[in-house]
């Protein structure tokens, strides 16, 4: 079993759980927000783990019988709510919360409630919600997991201690991959740089052969840009249209070699790259790219991103980001 000790980042969550333990004001109700992928299930287990289990301290043991049966998945006083629709309907909440949480915890002295993925709950489910949260047991501990503590009814935020989960600091995040993944430096940074903070996304990328595969796509065109035939371009672009499921990763991908061009500009060989392996070619477009060439390329990938939800012509935008870089080059001779 993970300790907290083990958790990427959110030291001020931790240490506030660890306190509320130890001094025994346990809250009826916690509502954790932050990004997907950024810890929520992670910390909440551990502080499920840790009211539950039977040595008492502020964080699990991993050996007595609760913590095994946590680890396993079958601690009986611990309940995730599940649903199988888009939404958690008030039927979920009903049966598998509202209607059992008057029944006594088993063994420990607590039961344990954690509604993963909150923000689906529908308007009824939320009021059927509120109606425990207003009269809980005095045994009972509700986590409401969620990415969008605003979509959540004021009253239920009145009634729970709201904390917000940030994405994990990056140095830290690079240390725990190298760690957990066995990852060299350089690609620790990458992988990272492109979860923007969320251990979970970070640590997929990392194991990921598809995402390596995109990541060498990506360093290739980068590569190729300042030479690159138009039809070259056209094909690329109409391929970057066509893989929708691909387009965020390689937009990101493309967005973490403008940074390292960027930090090769300022700093030299000094800079700490996410592609350490291509630093010759990161260092030939620092050397051939203005300041604000680097500053209008990262500009305009950030609207093609935000223009994805508004279902622009993918393929025309990328096809002129790529002309608009190779211009820039062909400035630079």
């Amino acid at each position: 079993m993970e300790t907290f000790r083990s958790v990427v980042g959110h030291k001020r969550v931790i240490s506030y759980l660890q306190e509320s333990v130890r001094s025994g004001h346990v809250s009826h109700a916690y509502l954790l927000d932050g990004p997907d992928g950024v810890g929520k299930r992670l910390v909440a287990t551990l502080f499920t783990a840790t009211l539950l289990c039977r040595e008492g301290g502020d964080e699990p043991c991993g050996k007595c019988i609760s913590c095994r049966q946590m680890d396993s998945g079958n601690q009986p006083d611990v309940t995730w709510v599940t649903h199988e629709k888009s939404v958690i309907s008030v039927g979920d909440i009903r049966t598998q919360l509202c209607n059992v949480v008057q029944v006594k915890p088993m063994a420990g002295p607590y039961r344990v409630f954690i509604v993963d993925e909150a923000e689906r709950m529908n308007a009824e489910a939320q009021n059927a919600l509120l109606k425990t949260l207003e009269e809980p047991p005095s045994y009972a501990v509700i986590l409401l997991l969620t990415n969008n503590a605003e979509s959540m009814l004021p009253t239920i935020r009145s009634r729970s201690v709201i904390l917000q989960m940030l994405p994990a600091p990056e140095d830290e995040l690079v240390e725990w991959l190298m760690d957990r993944a066995k990852l060299p430096d350089y690609r620790a940074r990458l992988a990272a740089a492109y979860a923007g903070g969320s251990p979970g996304q970070a640590l997929a990328c990392a194991r990921s052969e598809d995402f390596a595969k995109m990541r060498d796509a990506a360093v290739s065109m980068m590569k190729a840009v300042p030479t690159m035939r138009e039809d070259r371009m056209s094909q690329l672009a109409k391929d970057f249209a066509s893989g929708k499921d691909a387009q965020e990763t390689t937009l990101a991908l493309i967005t973490v070699w403008l940074r390292d061009v960027m930090a090769y500009k300022a700093v030299g060989k000094k800079a700490k790259l996410m592609y350490q392996e291509d630093a010759d070619s990161v260092a030939a477009h620092a050397e051939s790219l203005r300041y604000e060439d680097v500053w209008a390329l990262s500009e305009e990938l950030s609207k093609i991103r935000a223009n994805r939800a508004v279902n622009v012509n993918m393929e025309t935008a990328f096809w002129l980001f790529l002309l608009k870089m190779q211009k820039y080059f062909k400035d630079a001779e």
